[in-house]
């Protein structure tokens, strides 16, 4: 199991690296950050030498060779430096220190959100498939389809204006922007219980999506399993579906869940730009449009290596599971 668990691993770690040199190559040499900094319609244009020094200090500019600004970047990177920030407002600000100020607030939805939407999709999708044609399957089957059609803006919006109307009616809501409230004591319980409270409707717009996808996988991995030849000997020596299902047929239902659960993070990440963008979350999503906007290159190699890295852990926890769930995988 321990060899199994190295191997996937030091293959996980190669992929991370060459997605994430990937990613600066292709940023490096498409985008233009020396524009949006110095726009060519500026009304008090800056001498060339000051230019070039501020370029060179970032080590963007477009008069080095490709190659060697990414050799400058990639020394960096390991020594745990991931370079400094490209903006409009030419503050060379650490990307490392960003993302120390917005990892935390940015994992909180992402593993929340991957959590529920698991556990609940898991467990619609048992029921889906032990009670097919039945008035649960056909419901959650519609709500499944129902939410995967409709675009992740327009169920976050939905979910705010059913809190306004609660909030309308019975005068307590839940805090629609803002994790953090600036008028509440930093400690206190007052402000941890907002924080706790401002949580609830991203969480719930992730898990909601993390849970129609999952079921609609878990469902046919169980109707699978309801098919095989061993479940229909269980049932012969006397056993429920139900029964023999929870009993025989879970785990092996499972073992391909496993492998699904590599791509949830990811997918829980790509969904957390639009929740932190409406919820006004200052996460890694946020991060992620604001340096694709400003051609800031070593903030979006940056975001590129958190996603992976993301993808890497999670899908390791992936293949221990699947280890533990069926030992011929080891």
């Amino acid at each position: 199991m321990l060899r199994f668990i190295i191997l996937r691993t030091l293959n996980y770690v190669v992929l991370t690296f060459v997605a994430t040199s990937f990613a600066y190559l292709l940023a490096a040499s498409l985008m233009h950050p020396e524009s949006v900094m110095y726009p060519p319609i500026a009304s008090r244009p800056l001498p060339p030498s000051t230019i070039q020094a501020y370029l060179d200090a970032r080590n963007i500019n477009p008069d080095t060779p490709l190659f060697t600004r990414y050799a400058t970047w990639l020394g960096g990177v390991l020594h745990g430096d991931l370079g400094v920030t490209t903006g409009t407002n030419k503050v060379m600000n650490p990307v490392l220190d960003e993302f120390k100020n917005r990892i935390p607030i940015s994992l909180r939805l992402i593993v929340l959100g991957t959590v529920i939407g698991v556990v609940l999709g898991i467990v619609l999708g048992l029921v889906s498939a032990v009670r097919r044609h039945s008035v649960g399957d056909r419901i959650a089957t519609i709500f499944s389809f129902l939410l995967l059609s409709l675009p992740t803006v327009v169920v976050i919006l939905l979910v705010q204006q059913l809190n306004q109307l609660v909030k309308n009616s019975t005068g307590f809501g839940l805090p629609a922007l803002n994790p953090v409230n600036p008028l509440l004591a930093e400690g206190s319980w007052a402000s941890f219980s907002y924080q706790v409270q401002a949580l609830v409707m991203p969480t719930i717009v992730l898990g909601l999506f993390g849970a129609a996808s999952y079921s609609r996988y878990m469902k046919v991995t169980t109707l699978d399993v309801l098919g095989s030849d061993y479940l229909r000997t269980a049932r012969a020596k006397g056993l429920t579906r139900s029964q023999s299902m929870w009993r025989h047929g879970l785990r092996m239902a499972l073992i391909p869940m496993g492998q699904y659960l590599a791509f949830a993070v990811g997918a829980a990440f790509t969904g957390s730009l639009f929740v932190e963008l409406m919820f006004n979350w200052q996460g890694i999503g946020r991060f992620s449009v604001t340096a694709i906007q400003q051609a800031d290159v070593n903030g979006t190699a940056a975001v590129v290596l958190y996603s992976a890295i993301l993808t890497l852990l999670s899908a390791t926890f992936a293949d221990i599971l699947q280890g533990i769930l069926d030992p011929r995988i080891r």
